[in-house]
C-alpha cells in the first residue's frame, strides 16, 4: 500500500517536470477568474506564437507559498507569477523578482505606455511608485460600494456619500426586515479577510498602519478608534456570524437580497447580474468607497505578473507579458471576465454600453482614488496579525480598544518598529 503511494506520489511529480519541460514558460496563477482568464490568453499566444505556455493554477493561500518556496530555492520552477500586489516587496526585496528596466530598454520602450492607470502602474514598482519595474498590471481590482439604490432610497438614503450615510440607511434597512435582511454585510473571518474590509474604512477616517516614513506603527491612535467605532456600528446591521463570513458569504447575501450594501470587488458584478445565480439582477449600484471625516479610498488588489530571477525564459516571459497587456489583449481579457488596467478599455463604448460593464466609469473612478496595502515585506504576516484581533473585536470576544492595541502591539513586535 505504502509503495504504491510512493509510486503514485513520484508518478505525479515525474509528469508535472515533464510538462514544465515541455513548455517554454511555465506560469504561476491564482485559482479563480483571474488564473482563469490568463489561462485563457496562454491558450491564444501559443496558436499565435508557437510558444508552449504552461499554466499553474493554485488556491489563494497556497499561491504565495509556491512562490516562495520557488524563490528562496531558486528553483526555476516559474517563470512568471501572477501575483497580488501586496506581495511585491516581499518578492523584489528578497531578490526573486527581474527588474524589467533592461527588457524595456531591449524592446526599445522607456517602460509601459501611459494608456495604464497610473494607480495601476505605481503598485508594480518597487519601492512603491518610485522604484524600477518588477511587475506589469494584468487584473485591475479595486474595491467599490456595492448598494441596492431602491432600498436606500426606501431608507431616506438615495446615494450614500459618507460611511454617516450608509449607518442611516442600513439601520433602517435591518429594522425594516426584521431578521429576513440586513443593510449591510461584511466579511469578518481572520486575516485577508476582515482586513480588506476593515482598511478602507480604517483610511477614510485618516488612520494609516504606519506613519509617512514607516517609521513607527500607528494602528491604536484616536483615528483608527473612530474607523473602529464605525466597524462595530455596521456589524450591528450585519447578519449574525460575520466574524466567519468570507468572499463567499458576503457575495451570496447580496445576491440573494439578504443585504443591502457591502465593500465588495469587481469580479462579483457578473455574479449579481446573472439570473441563474442573483435575485437583484439590474438592483445594485456601485459607487466610490464612501467617506469618513477623510475622503474614502479603496484598497487596491490589482494582480500582477513578474519574472522569477531564476527564471530559465526570462525573454521569453517578458515577451508574453508585453503581450498580454496589451490594449487588444486588455480588451479580450476584459470581456471574459477580469477588469482592465488600461483608460482605453475602462472608457471603450462598445463594453460600457453593456449592462455587465456598466460598473467600469466607478471602477476606473476607484482605482484612481486607491490605496495600496501597507508596502512591507512582511505584509503577509502583518495581514494575519491584524485580522486575527479585528476578528475577535466583530466577535466580541474582545472590545475593539483591546483589538486595536494588540493589534498594535504585535505589528510591532513583527516589524521591529515602535
Amino acid at each position: 500500500m505504502v509503495r504504491r503511494f510512493l509510486f503514485s506520489v513520484v508518478f505525479a511529480l515525474s509528469s508535472l517536470m515533464a510538462t514544465h519541460a515541455l513548455a517554454d514558460i511555465t506560469v504561476l496563477v491564482p485559482s479563480g477568474s483571474e488564473g482563469d482568464g490568463l489561462r485563457a490568453a496562454a491558450a491564444d499566444y501559443a496558436k499565435l506564437k508557437g510558444t508552449k505556455v504552461e499554466i499553474v493554477q493554485a488556491p489563494y493561500s497556497n499561491e504565495f507559498e509556491q512562490a516562495a518556496n520557488a524563490g528562496q530555492t531558486k528553483s526555476g520552477a516559474f517563470d512568471i507569477v501572477l501575483m497580488d500586489d501586496p506581495w511585491i516587496p516581499f518578492f523584489a526585496e528578497n531578490g526573486h523578482l527581474e527588474d524589467l528596466t533592461p527588457y524595456f530598454k531591449k524592446a526599445g520602450l522607456e517602460g509601459p505606455d501611459n494608456d495604464f492607470l497610473s494607480k495601476s502602474l505605481a503598485v508594480c514598482r518597487n519601492p512603491y511608485n518610485k522604484g524600477p519595474y518588477v511587475c506589469l498590471p494584468y487584473v485591475g481590482n479595486a474595491q467599490m460600494f456595492f448598494y441596492d439604490a431602491a432600498k436606500f432610497k426606501e431608507a431616506g438614503v438615495e446615494a450614500p456619500k459618507t460611511w454617516d450615510d450608509v449607518l442611516k440607511a442600513a439601520k433602517a434597512l435591518s429594522e425594516k426586515g426584521g431578521g429576513r435582511y440586513f443593510g449591510y454585510v461584511f466579511r469578518g473571518g481572520q486575516g485577508n479577510p476582515v482586513v480588506a474590509d476593515f482598511m478602507p474604512i480604517f483610511w477614510s477616517y485618516g488612520a494609516d498602519m504606519f506613519n509617512t516614513d514607516r517609521t513607527k506603527v500607528t494602528i491604536d491612535t484616536p483615528e483608527g478608534a473612530a474607523a473602529m467605532k464605525t466597524f462595530m456600528a455596521l456589524r450591528d446591521v450585519s447578519p449574525k456570524g460575520v466574524e466567519s463570513y468570507n468572499a463567499n458569504e458576503v457575495g451570496q447575501a447580496l445576491a440573494a437580497g439578504a443585504a443591502a450594501s457591502s465593500i465588495n470587488w469587481p469580479n462579483w458584478v457578473a455574479t449579481f447580474e446573472d439570473p441563474s445565480q442573483s435575485k437583484v439582477v439590474g438592483k445594485i449600484s456601485y459607487l466610490p468607497i464612501p467617506a469618513g471625516t477623510k475622503p474614502g479610498s479603496s484598497e487596491i488588489g490589482h494582480w500582477t505578473m513578474g519574472i522569477m530571477a531564476a527564471a530559465k525564459n526570462k525573454q521569453e516571459a517578458f515577451d508574453f507579458m508585453l503581450w498580454a497587456t496589451s490594449s487588444e489583449q486588455m480588451k479580450i481579457s476584459a470581456q471574459r471576465g477580469n477588469p482592465p488596467v488600461r483608460k482605453s478599455i475602462f472608457t471603450d463604448a462598445s463594453l460600457t454600453k453593456q449592462e455587465k460593464f456598466r460598473h467600469y466609469p466607478v471602477l476606473m473612478q476607484a482605482i484612481e482614488a486607491s490605496t495600496p496595502r501597507p508596502r512591507h515585506p512582511k505584509w503577509p504576516e502583518i495581514e494575519n496579525a491584524f485580522g486575527i484581533e479585528l476578528s475577535k473585536a466583530v466577535a466580541g470576544t474582545e472590545t475593539p480598544a483591546e483589538a486595536l492595541k494588540k493589534s498594535q502591539a504585535a505589528v510591532e513586535q513583527i516589524t521591529g518598529l515602535k
